[in-house]
């Protein structure tokens, strides 16, 4: 059994990080080293309640496991569920169904996160992400109801707020964009799809209309349902020209 970093390896790891420095300098090094582990942990514990939770257990159910209650387990490990990044939550199967183009999206969305120096990532994110790519069914959706989408972008550029300094090491998916990913999924449920592409995740945020984007959309006319007849429509259509 691989065994935890003893107190040799982590004064070599705060040496590593110092260079002749004094006894003062290399604790405050030291604190540092503690808080990325206590870092690494939090995902730890998050990529597991993940994977409990993809395996249809509760908050409930974590709860009457550890002899604790619902609340009890979402405040014990909520915070830590919620520190995962893109990349945890791929590991952890999340987005097997995404397409790639879609795995791409969310990979463009933690960039943007960081470029604006913001602690997680947003439902504004996820947005910029879908508009970086300009062929996918979800920019052509928003094309098709009269918004431009340069236009969508710069708005939306000027509404995210930039961060007083640089992102943590690893950035989350923040709670609002796990509130999009969430309603990302119902709309393949509403839409009978085995996939999930970026018309799911541009009807995902939508579909959560508590987000700053989401208010941007509907400030230019993209509403629910007339997007979900819109990609309905386009999807229809691609069948139609494979058909023949």
């Amino acid at each position: 059994m691989p065994e935890l970093p003893d107190l040799t390896t982590l004064l070599t790891i705060v040496d590593q990080r110092t260079t002749d420095a004094d006894a003062l300098t290399r604790l405050t090094v030291a604190e540092g080293v503690l808080s990325d582990m206590q870092g690494v942990g939090d995902r730890l514990l998050g990529y597991l309640v993940e994977l409990a939770r993809a395996e249809g257990c509760s908050w409930a159910d974590i709860g009457d496991h550890l002899g604790i209650s619902r609340q009890a387990a979402q405040q014990r490990f909520g915070r830590r569920w919620s520190s995962l990044t893109v990349a945890d939550l791929a590991q952890s199967g999340a987005f097997e169904r995404y397409t790639g183009r879609a795995k791409q999206t969310l990979e463009r969305a933690e960039g943007h996160a960081r470029r604006l120096g913001q602690s997680a990532i947003g439902a504004g994110h996820l947005l910029l992400g879908i508009l970086d790519d300009p062929v996918t069914l979800a920019v052509k959706a928003i094309a098709a109801q009269g918004t431009d989408p340069a236009g969508l972008r710069t708005d939306l550029e000027e509404r995210l707020p930039a961060g007083s300094g640089p992102s943590p090491a690893a950035v989350p998916v923040g709670a609002e964009a796990r509130r999009v990913l969430t309603a990302t999924l119902a709309e393949t449920v509403e839409l009978r799809h085995n996939y999930v592409g970026t018309e799911h995740m541009l009807l995902g945020l939508l579909r959560d209309r508590s987000s700053p984007a989401a208010e941007l959309l509907r400030e230019q006319g993209i509403t629910l349902e007339p997007t979900r007849a819109t990609v309905r429509a386009a999807l229809e259509a691609l069948l139609r020209a494979r058909e023949t």
